[in-house]
């Protein structure tokens, strides 16, 4: 009962204790996480190992496949949010019942998600692309590189509160992304602080990972690389005649492991989404007591 109440949703906490629970609640439930998205997993690992095999032999293909490599990451992704989810309304994480633990609600809600932030990010660069062009128009080149830095550095700094925004919006249905965005916005503006630690601490718990994860694919598409450029050069290729298999099982095991890599970043977020709920409601009670 204590660990219930220890894993809660709707609690304050630091942003520490956010990064820390969510990871708690991620690897204490890892085999049941697991046993519901084992499946989606794997479309995503196989769709990695094709676009890194094209990356590393035909990277002129790679455009396409990265297209197509972003459905397994929306499927993937639509499984951690039907599991956080669950865990909202019960407060616990059950055995799954099926291979894929996602409804088609969610699915479809995690497609409008990235659809919305999408367009945000596209705006954000237009500006930050109008901003350096601008620059460089008018400006010496160091002065134009260091206004341009700036430019992207604030809209990073403006767009941290849509990890509030997002996650807000997949754990509550009936709600809309654009008719909210005014509202919530301001209210990951109020915890930028908050959002921002909890972001970053997560963020090099990823790179950590990923960086010792990828090592592997890295040090194969640096080789080939190399026997690429010494057949442009008139020299044998120097690949053995079974790379095409050995970077296609490098990159669909790297794939799989690393999908559960990123999973994982949601809990944090997920705790930081509830703590900055609580901490409102709070506030709100708090005026409504005042009047």
């Amino acid at each position: 009962m204590e660990q219930k109440k220890d894993d809660i949703l709707m609690k304050l906490r630091s942003s520490r204790s956010c990064v820390g629970t969510g990871y708690h609640l991620y690897t204490g439930n890892f085999k049941k996480i697991f046993r519901g998205s084992w499946a989606a997993a794997l479309v995503y690992a196989l769709l990695c190992s094709a676009a890194g095999t094209v990356l590393v032999l035909r990277p002129e293909w790679l455009l396409p496949f990265t297209a197509v490599l972003l459905v397994g990451e929306l499927l993937f992704a639509a499984c951690g949010f039907s599991i956080l989810r669950e865990h909202q309304q019960t407060g616990t994480i059950n055995r799954p019942q099926r291979l894929v633990s996602v409804d088609v609600p969610t699915l479809w809600r995690t497609v409008k998600m990235w659809l919305c932030l999408t367009l945000v990010y596209i705006i954000a660069g237009t500006v930050v692309g109008a901003v350096g062009y601008m620059a460089y128009k008018h400006l010496a080149l160091y002065t134009a590189m260091g206004c341009t830095a700036v430019a992207a550095i604030i809209a990073a700094m403006l767009l941290l509160p849509f990890f509030f925004i997002a996650m807000r919006y997949m754990l509550n249905r009936g709600t809309a992304f654009w008719p909210q965005l005014g509202t919530n916005y301001t209210i990951g503006l109020r915890h930028w602080g908050f959002i921002f630690v909890v972001v970053l601490m997560a963020t090099l718990v990823q790179v950590l990972l990923l960086a010792v994860l990828t090592l592997p694919a890295a040090i194969l598409s640096i080789a080939n690389l190399q026997a690429q450029q010494s057949v442009a050069l008139g020299d044998p290729y120097g690949m053995p005649s079974y790379i095409a298999v050995l970077t296609a099982v490098t990159y669909l095991l790297i794939g799989f492991i690393q999908a559960y890599v990123q999973l994982s970043f949601l809990f944090p977020c997920y705790y930081m989404y509830g703590a900055i709920e609580t901490q409102e409601h709070e506030r709100l009670d708090f005026n409504n007591t005042q009047q």
